[in-house]
């Protein structure tokens, strides 16, 4: 079975980090990579990638300070707005409650007095023909359609 680790791996690694590789090595160790397939292996690998680790560096571009200092600005702002705009958000969240609260305290109240108006009836259609439960129930699903969407746009609206 071959052998899949060397002793002398982390001193090649080191060498190559180092940029000492191969000029300013001493010969034990360029003579132990020549003869040991792992290190051998390790060397080129480490070298191609600090030659591009270099190239990466030289290539890249840093922005300049203004523009730097100018988004941390804007970030920090940003962020300040979000946390200011929490108990609002909030705020909005207990005003929906309420109000969703407030249609169903309202439906409980009005319902039973709408059953009670109705009388003993055949089918649905006959409910419909007395007009105070048609007026009743066109009111509390007024109020429902016209409540909700205003909250649901207040809750969801930016401004």
């Amino acid at each position: 079975m071959p052998v899949l680790d060397c002793d002398r791996e982390n001193d090649v690694l080191d060498a190559v980090a180092s940029g000492r590789w191969p000029e300013r090595v001493d010969d034990e160790l360029r003579g132990h990579v020549a003869s040991c397939a792992i290190c051998s292996d390790v060397a080129s690998v480490a070298a191609a990638l600090q030659d591009e680790r270099e190239a990466a560096w030289s290539d890249a571009r840093l922005p300049p300070a203004g523009r730097v200092w100018w988004r941390a600005e804007m970030r920090a702002r940003h962020e300040a707005a979000l946390t200011a705009a929490q108990p609002i958000a909030a705020a909005i969240g207990l005003a929906c409650a309420c109000a969703v609260g407030l249609m169903f305290a309202f439906l409980q109240v009005t319902w039973p007095r709408l059953w009670q108006s109705l009388g003993v009836f055949a089918n649905v259609k006959d409910y419909l023909l007395i007009p105070s439960f048609a007026l009743s129930l066109a009111a509390v699903l007024g109020v429902c359609l016209i409540v909700s969407p205003l909250v649901l746009f207040l809750l969801f609206s930016d401004e």
